[in-house]
């Protein structure tokens, strides 16, 4: 099926590997053109002439967008690259391992900034340009600890449900704009972030990583981790034109998570 994304322009944001990766490469597939963000230059470099060697345009922007001049470098230097910005996809986060007792109030700050507040800042700042387009689309990219419980995931369960709610008044801000705004949300995938991640939620929990991974698997109805490629490919439909009567929703990608014995 022809997405429709040919020639048009997405900023995505925490690119350089993961879901992010994934969704600029599915994107790219379908000929779009693509400004991603990361920290490290080195990587990102990689990332952008990989997706570049699809026969696209690839901007990689190093920034630090756990602050808001950090994401309006991104969307504005996204905008410059590309000349104009028709999608946003919200995709930079990560976990800090802890629970109520052992995160300190700098690690809240942290965590609520790069996980949350990197989504608003970088909302904000697209909403100009995205107002040029005839199909303007923000994708956030949560997590299903957002809705499931996850004992040990405490710096990211809680903004996650943060953005599911954001998604969903966004939705509603920009809906008279014709922009449409959506919220993707995640299982357990088997992304290179995911080593250490087991590793700390096996230490909260007292098991082992090869514990951990099991049990992730065995709630899953399809009984196994998903694969980048595949939360790729629902991204790159959800920010199409091809999707042009969905808005304010959250879309479960997660091998039906949430199987109980």
């Amino acid at each position: 099926m022809d997405l429709g994304l040919r020639g048009r322009k997405a900023a995505i944001s925490g690119a350089s590997d993961g879901l992010g990766y994934a969704a600029a490469l599915a994107l790219a597939d379908e000929g779009c053109d693509v400004a991603i963000s990361a920290r490290g230059q080195e990587q990102l470099d990689r990332a952008a002439a990989a997706i570049g060697a699809k026969g696209v345009k690839a901007v990689g922007i190093a920034c630090d967008m756990s602050n808001e001049a950090g994401c309006a470098e991104f969307v504005n230097k996204a905008a410059e690259g590309l000349g104009g910005i028709d999608i946003l996809i919200n995709c930079v986060g990560g976990m800090t391992p802890g629970n109520l007792d052992s995160l300190t109030g700098d690690n809240w700050d942290e965590i609520v900034n790069r996980n949350l507040m990197a989504y608003v800042h970088t909302t904000r700042a697209a909403i100009p340009h995205l107002e040029k387009s005839d199909a303007g689309r923000v994708l956030n990219v949560s997590g299903i600890s957002g809705k499931q419980l996850m004992p040990g995931s405490f710096s990211t369960a809680i903004p996650n449900a943060g953005i599911n709610a954001f998604t969903k008044l966004m939705a509603g801000e920009l809906a008279a704009k014709g922009i449409l705004v959506n919220n993707l949300c995640p299982g357990i995938v088997d992304t290179p972030r995911w080593t250490p991640r087991r590793e700390a939620m096996a230490k909260v929990r007292g098991v082992s990583a090869d514990d951990v991974e099991k049990q992730f698997a065995a709630n899953a109805m399809l009984g196994r981790w998903g694969r980048p490629e595949e939360i790729g490919d629902v991204a790159a439909f959800m920010v199409s034109p091809r999707n042009s009567y969905m808005t304010g929703s959250t879309v479960e990608v997660c091998g039906g998570w949430g199987k109980y014995f």
